[in-house]
């Protein structure tokens, strides 16, 4: 098999965040590591609550400071760590090099201002362009995410607009800085399943057009399936599996990545029904011993709960924190 040697586009290494609430610090990621190489998906999967978004947030810097601290860790784009950077050259790259689609469009967008105007205003912050110029720009990213009539629709609010037409409108304004790396975060919640594989084909077409690298954030497997090329699996604000998509989705290493395809609808007759994963996310500010997922691992044993159980790789590529592991020997 051959080794793909084409420098990485972002690296986050070693990252651990924290947050400061009323009762106590919250360790909300630990030191989680990995790699998106450009043009290339990588899927973020987790349930709510497993630091996905944080970990989003901490690459944009929108951690919401001083509650929220990074207590370890490099974010490399293109070789630049994004942590070291001043305040002003974070805020250039912002929207630039590196754009952010979020999961609620609605609350989002200033329901003050037409769509138009705020694509327009995204162009003109990353272009010395005039407002007609940002207008013509902003009605051809409209087009671009195929949103129909986009002269007319530039000058609708966001409540004349659909959901998906909504959530299209974002797609346009992440695009306005011409993005190098596009974070999406749930970008198919609350919408139906058509809309959802329209905007996955959208984010597909984004990509093979432009070569734009997309971190694919969302707690729906079957979703990232459709998209990613790599998957990193996140419980509990740790990485407990990742490699290529296709050996993670065939041969899952880690009980919790098996739970949460058990939990991905099938249509296809005879398929298996669909199972949940027992017990809830642990209480972060008193994590179990050993592993996190233990308390709701089926294959769970002493040597489980003793030491918390580093990522480790399985051949191709793959890795996976569980000392059980290789699964299929325990089936």
């Amino acid at each position: 098999m051959s080794v793909d040697t084409t420098p990485a586009l972002l690296q986050v290494e070693g990252l651990a965040v924290e947050f400061a609430t009323r009762d106590g610090v919250v360790p909300a990621i630990s030191h989680a590591s990995f790699t998106l190489r450009p043009g290339g998906c990588l899927g973020l999967v987790g349930e709510s609550g497993s630091g996905k978004s944080v970990t989003a947030l901490a690459i944009m810097g929108l951690l919401a400071k001083p509650a929220a601290r990074i207590t370890a860790g490099r974010i490399l784009l293109d070789g630049v760590d994004l942590l070291a950077l001043p305040p002003e050259e974070m805020r250039a790259l912002r929207g630039g090099a590196v754009a952010m689609i979020f999961q609620e469009p609605m609350s989002s967008l200033n329901p003050a201002f037409t769509v138009g105007d705020q694509i327009a205003e995204a162009v003109r912050a990353h272009a010395r362009v005039g407002a007609r110029e940002a207008r013509a720009r902003a009605i051809e990213l409209l087009r671009q995410v195929r949103i129909p009539g986009a002269e007319r629709r530039f000058d609708e609010y966001p409540h004349r607009l659909s959901g998906g037409m909504r959530q299209r409108v974002m797609i346009a304004m992440a695009l306005a800085g011409n993005p190098r790396l596009l974070i999406a975060d749930e970008p198919t919640t609350a919408l139906d399943v058509t809309v959802q594989a329209q905007i996955v084909e959208l984010l597909r077409a984004i990509q093979a057009e432009h070569g734009t690298a997309i971190l694919l954030i969302s707690h729906n497997l079957g979703l990232v399936a459709s998209l990613a090329d790599e998957i990193a699996v996140m419980y509990a604000g740790r990485l407990v599996e990742q490699g290529p998509a296709a050996r993670i989705l065939g041969h899952p290493e880690h009980p919790y990545t098996v739970g949460l395809l058990g939990a991905v609808p099938r249509a296809a007759p005879g398929d298996a029904p669909l199972t949940g994963i027992e017990g809830m996310v642990p209480d972060l500010r008193s994590p179990p011993p050993g592993c996190v997922f233990g308390p709701r691992c089926p294959f769970c044993v002493a040597t489980c709960r003793a030491a918390e159980p580093a990522l480790r790789g399985m051949g191709a590529g793959h890795a996976s924190a569980c000392l059980r592991a290789p699964l299929d020997a325990l089936a």
